[in-house]
């Protein structure tokens, strides 16, 4: 069970789950997801646009983006190892 974030009614923390009060879809709120920042990796919820703890954006990623980030991963571990 976890409580609802808009009234505090107890609510299921089951996926699908509403809020028997207000009608505030409890799943999707309670969704977290990690920032994709190799030195944060803070688990943040799913509806921000961007970390709270780094500033890091989580949303709106295009292809050439996710390629910087892995290649900064890649050169990191490869420099840690050596």
């Amino acid at each position: 069970m976890t409580k609802c974030p808009r009234c505090g009614k107890d609510a299921s923390s089951l996926p699908g789950t509403i809020c028997p009060r207000c009608g505030l879809r409890v799943y999707e709120v309670n969704e977290k997801v990690r920032c994709p920042e190799p030195s944060c990796r803070a688990l943040v919820s799913k509806k921000l646009d961007y970390c709270p703890k780094c500033g890091c954006k989580l949303k709106g990623y295009n292809f050439s983006e996710f390629i910087k980030m892995a290649r900064s991963k890649i050169d990191e571990t490869l420099n840690d190892k050596f």
